[in-house]
């Protein structure tokens, strides 16, 4: 095949589905073209022709969950007709899961269910109406067909997220059972979102527990009366730290150590037993090294030099190990890259740069519930802030109203002192009026809907304290992808702002570095130097386009 022909996609593609649907039995006019419509939008959308575009329900449902609709001007309803009608496409030459079913729940069914509250009836219905639609009774029900369910749910739609959707289910199951009688006896197993390979410190001798905390006691500096010959680290260091040395005890079982066996961090110290824990991670990560590797080899010979206080011969030796791990960081990863090159587009960087007014039109609209309104609005403020102060994620959530967020005269300022920030250095921000004007809407008509009275946090989470990294990391990246398109999480604001700054101001480290809270222009200029290479060849290159266009007009 020549390289400039386009692959087509093996097995039946969109393409496929289309010849199908010309042709297939018992289908009206307007039902044809609906479908085939339905089908050329998604390949539209997807950048593809439709002979490139498997016709395969995960393999679609994948791709077309990263599709922002609203960001290519296709409403909400009409994208969901548009999957719902692919799915009925798919159905023409294999079984498929309706997105939504039709079938009523039996008398049987829904004499149990009406015992539900409500959030547990709307995930267990659509399981109820497919086990009634086969005429399966709550006495009848087994293993093996709640088991087909979920494979079907896998396998057989275009749902976002099946693994998720069969995790509600399974916990929508499993409580009912316990709470109704007459619920059939059956426990579904959940399964977790993802495998761990670290076990609990119950898993080992009490002993090597006792001694963790005594290196992390004193890393911390929790005996004040003790002289320390360095500064005690953070309580998130510390966190890491621990979890650090239960992952490699945990490594070192699963290569064969007995958990009994390592009864102090002497233990996991031992220059072959350092080695053998080491190499369950390069197995892991198909024999190559990797930051997480490094660091985690680096610690475990901290702990060994100052700790267990090892000799300098074996140091030696863990030094040469650390060498041959090292891997050179400079720039960003090649993953963050690839999520920032969309920002060389003037459009995606202006659909970006106006996401908060945005959202927060859309959440004073007549279209959105109060919750949801107000967490467009949450949503608003932080994509606003991360833009104008490109502070980290941590301090971002931890802000608080009189603490953080402090009021000068008519400016507002973002405060954190040094022992709240990573580098220590102290961040004092005065945000611009609109920004201000943001916040300040947000607080008065949107935040009491997200938290109780008294609370002070910014970012309030569902059961007191700050929102939840993880949740605020999902919903700002879910709310992004739809209104834009683009990938975004809350770390990439930072180098995105970088980019934005330097793609028309090349040179200026200064300004970035003292912006981003740097200790040296260098550490700047390594890891943004990308950034300047395209920005310069994008002025390099228009001395050659003006000279061609003047010399253009100048011929005969």
């Amino acid at each position: 095949m020549a390289a400039d022909t386009p692959s087509r996609a093996a097995g039946p593609s969109l393409a496929t589905m289309l010849e199908t649907i010309a042709v297939a039995p018992g289908l009206t006019k307007p039902q044809r073209q609906d479908m085939a419509s339905a089908v050329r939008t998604a390949a539209r959308m997807l950048g593809r022709p439709p002979e490139q575009i498997p016709a395969d329900p995960r393999l679609l449902a994948r791709r077309l969950a990263e599709v922002s609709p609203i960001a290519r001007g296709i409403s909400k309803g009409r994208w969901a007709n548009v999957r719902s009608l692919i799915v009925k496409a798919l159905a023409l030459t294999r079984p498929m899961l309706p997105g939504r079913h039709r079938d009523p729940i039996s008398p049987a069914w829904k004499a149990l269910s009406y015992k539900l509250n409500r959030g547990p009836a709307i995930r267990l219905s659509r399981l109820l109406r497919w086990l009634s639609g086969r005429g399966i009774t709550p006495e009848a029900v087994t293993t093996n067909d709640l088991e087909m369910f979920a494979t079907e749910l896998r396998e057989s739609t275009l749902a976002k997220r099946p693994e998720e959707t069969w995790r509600e289910v399974g916990r929508a199951w499993n409580k009912a059972k316990q709470t109704i009688a007459g619920w059939p006896a059956i426990t579904l197993t959940i399964p977790k979102r993802r495998q761990s390979y670290s076990f609990p410190w119950s898993a080992f001798p009490a002993s090597l527990k006792a001694d963790v905390d005594q290196y992390l006691n004193r890393l911390g500096g929790r005996d004040l009366l003790e002289d320390l010959p360095f500064r005690p680290v953070r309580a998130q260091t510390l966190a890491y730290r621990e979890r650090q040395l239960r992952t490699f005890a945990s490594a070192l079982v699963h290569r064969g150590h007995a958990a009994a066996s390592l009864k102090s961090v002497a233990d996991l110290t031992e220059f072959n037993t350092f080695k053998e824990g080491l190499r369950f991670f390069l197995e892991r990560n198909g024999n190559q090294p990797s930051i997480f590797i490094h660091n985690l080899a680096s610690t475990i010979k901290s702990i060994a030099r100052h700790h267990v206080k090892v000799d300098q011969a074996a140091l030696d030796k863990m030094t040469a190990v650390i060498k041959r791990l090292e891997v050179p960081i400079k720039g960003l990863t090649r993953r963050n890259r690839d999520r920032l090159r969309p920002l060389d587009d003037p459009t995606n960087v202006h659909a970006l740069i106006v996401l908060p007014q945005r959202l927060m039109r859309e959440a004073a609209s007549a279209k959105q519930r109060a919750r949801g309104a107000a967490l467009l609005a949450q949503m608003a403020v932080a994509i606003e802030i991360l833009l104008m102060a490109p502070i980290r994620v941590r301090n971002l959530l931890a802000l608080k109203f009189d603490h953080n967020l402090v009021t000068a005269g008519s400016t507002l300022h973002l405060v954190f002192e040094e022992h709240e920030v990573k580098n220590r250095h102290i961040i004092d921000i005065p945000l611009p009026c609109e920004s201000a004007s943001l916040i300040k809407e947000y607080r008065h008509r949107y935040l009491p809907r997200l938290s109780a009275p008294g609370q002070c946090e910014l970012f309030p989470g569902r059961h007191g304290g700050a929102k939840w990294h993880g949740t605020f990391r999902q919903q700002l990246g879910r709310i992004i992808l739809r209104y834009t398109g683009l990938k975004m999480n809350p770390h990439l604001f930072r180098h995105a702002r970088v980019k934005i700054h330097l793609d028309r101001h090349p040179g200026e480290y200064g300004i970035v570095s003292t912006a981003l809270g740097h200790t040296s222009i260098d550490t700047t200029r390594n890891f943004y130097a990308g950034f300047e290479t395209a920005a310069a060849m994008r002025h390099f290159d228009n001395v050659i386009l003006a000279l061609r266009r003047r010399l253009g007009k100048n011929c005969p």
